[in-house]
This record gives C-alpha cells, sequence and structure tokens, in this order.
C-alpha cells in the first residue's frame, strides 16, 4: 500500500541519567525489542522468531505476499507492474506481467485474488497466470484503487479500497470503503465507509473476526463476522505507537496479530490489542505487507519495498 511518508527516526540519545529513563519508557511503549513478553494466563504463548532471512531484493516497491500450499509464493512488485514467484529451488521468477500494478494477493485454496491500482478493480488470478476482472464498482461507480484482501473458507471475499492509487480527478466515490462480496458475486458490499485511509486486511484463525488497519491513525479496528459473513460490531482494537505507518496485517494460528509497520519494522499484538513484540529490520526497509506460509504456517513472509525476507517462527 502507499503510505505517507515515512517520518525520520527518533536520533539517539545521552546516556545520562535522566535520559536512560526516557528510554527505558520509549523502548517499552514502542516494542523496540526482539524479545517478546510472555502471555498473560488464559493467552496462547507469543510466538518466537528467528532473525530476518533476505531471499530477494532489488525491487521497487513490494506488497501483497500469497503463499501456495504447491511450495510457492507470489507479491506484488505494485511499481514495476509485475507479480513475481518465488520458491526454494528457482528463486525469482515473473509470474505475470503487466499486472496493472496490483497490490495486495490472497490465496484461497485454488486461486488467487488480486487487488488491482491501474485497473481499479479485484480479479481472480489461476495457477497458469490467468487473470480476469471479478470486483470493478459500487453502486455503478468505479472503485478507487483496491488495496489488501482476505478471502474467507466460506468464500466471502474482504477487501479496502483508499485512494492511494488513484488521481484526485479520476475519482467517483467520495469515500475510502471497506467491502465484501459474497459467493464470486461482482457486486461489492460497503461494510464500512468511515474509515480514513482503510489499508491491510485479514481474519482471525477461526474467521470469526476481521481485521483492519488503518493507516491514517495508526488504528487496528476489530469487526465481528455474522454467520453470513457481514462485518458488524466495529471497535478499535488498538492504536500502534512509534515511528511508523500500520500498513499490511496478518494473523498466526495463534491468534497473534503481526502487523507491517513501514520504517518501525513488524509489531506483534495479541488477541485483546496488547503490543507483546517488535521484529527489526534494516534501517532503509519499509515493511508493507506480510503472510504466513509453508507446511506448518510458522514462517513469515515480508514484503519489504525493495526487498523479500522470510521470518521463521517458533510455535
Amino acid at each position: 500500500a502507499f503510505t505517507p511518508k515515512d517520518r525520520p527516526s527518533i536520533k539517539k540519545m545521552k546516556k545520562d541519567k535522566t535520559m536512560g529513563k526516557l528510554i527505558l519508557f520509549a523502548t517499552t511503549v514502542l516494542c523496540l525489542s526482539c524479545e517478546s513478553k510472555g502471555a498473560e494466563p488464559g493467552q496462547p504463548q507469543v510466538p518466537a522468531w528467528q532473525a530476518p532471512e533476505l531471499l530477494a531484493s532489488g525491487f521497487r516497491f513490494t506488497e501483497g505476499p500469497a503463499w501456495c500450499e504447491d511450495g510457492y509464493l507470489l507479491f506484488s512488485d505494485l511499481s514495476n507492474n509485475k507479480i513475481y514467484k518465488w520458491n526454494e529451488n528457482d528463486g525469482i521468477t515473473t509470474f505475470l506481467s503487466p499486472s496493472e500494478s496490483s497490490n495486495g494477493i490472497c490465496y484461497d485454496g485454488t486461486r488467487f485474488w488480486v487487488c488491482r491500482h491501474m485497473a481499479r478493480d479485484i480479479a481472480v488470478l489461476n495457477k497458469e497466470g490467468e487473470i480476469a476482472s471479478v470486483v470493478g464498482s459500487y453502486d455503478g461507480l468505479k472503485l478507487n484503487s483496491p488495496n489488501d484482501i482476505a478471502v474467507s473458507k466460506q468464500g466471502t471475499v474482504y477487501f479496502t479500497d483508499p485512494d492511494y492509487g488513484v488521481e484526485p480527478a479520476d475519482r467517483e466515490l467520495d469515500f475510502e470503503g471497506l467491502y465484501y462480496a459474497v459467493n464470486d458475486s461482482d457486486g461489492a458490499i460497503l461494510a464500512d465507509d468511515s474509515l480514513s485511509k482503510p489499508n491491510g486486511v485479514a481474519l482471525s484463525p477461526g474467521h470469526s473476526k476481521l481485521y483492519v488497519c488503518e493507516s491514517s491513525s495508526n488504528t487496528i479496528h476489530v469487526f465481528d463476522l455474522t454467520s453470513e459473513g457481514m462485518p458488524a460490531n466495529r471497535r478499535a482494537l488498538c492504536c500502534i505507537s512509534g515511528d511508523g505507518e500500520v500498513d499490511g496485517i496478518a494473523c498466526h494460528k495463534s491468534g497473534y496479530l503481526f502487523i507491517a509497520f513501514s520504517a518501525g519494522g513488524i509489531v506483534i499484538v495479541s488477541p485483546e490489542g496488547e503490543q507483546q513484540g517488535h521484529i527489526a529490520f534494516s534501517a532503509k526497509d519499509r515493511i508493507r505487507n506480510l503472510c504466513f506460509g509453508e507446511d506448518d504456517g510458522n514462517t513469515l513472509f515480508v514484503a519489504a519495498s525493495q526487498s523479500l525476507y522470510r521470518v521463521r517462527l517458533t510455535y
């Protein structure tokens, strides 16, 4: 997702007594430690993680990683107008070019769902690389620039539609929306039109909740999902503090949320909204989006603008 320009990092403070207290306080609040806090009673254990492993670099704006159980990853390079494929044996190959400036991608067990900025739609992409538009409008008006997407086990598709990738003069909708579509319908159903810069979306392990990142306020919102798949009862789960902007989000099978925080790395949040850890990256990296993959679901793939990383978890 396009996000506001990253704010400059905090300068190092002098190590006198007063500043030492401030550093301790800031470190606690911003979770700028690679050590995770212990889980509260009744909570699942916070997953532990290894150091990030660089898989590839040299991209312009990576986004939307999605894992396929056939043993490969797809991800977008939005600015290069391509979707790349990565696997352990072959490394990086081009899967689709042009991609209509694809952004978020999600795999539903059979095919991929793709958010496309240039086409301003949601498309389906099969394993042979054939792509077709599915949803491109709401109430007869063209979408802004679909950003991120999640698909439930019932087949309901959830996606955000901020205004990052559309020129003001070309906009037809005067709001930024959260939508859903059911049963392969080409009709988008509006779930929320009050968010400002809605961005990453993720489902809870049981698909009973939907998490949505709001980049303008660094807030993670949570919706309950009705039996029909409709998002309801929105509330703020937490507000991420620190030097970054929330972007993509992925939910581990434990229920812990892993949030792409741009220059702030990855922030780990409990299902109750408490910040429990932080995965640090190089200062040049801007963490855009992420997904879980590999056979046990304990591997995190991370799109970091110019690079692709892998982070192995222990759980």
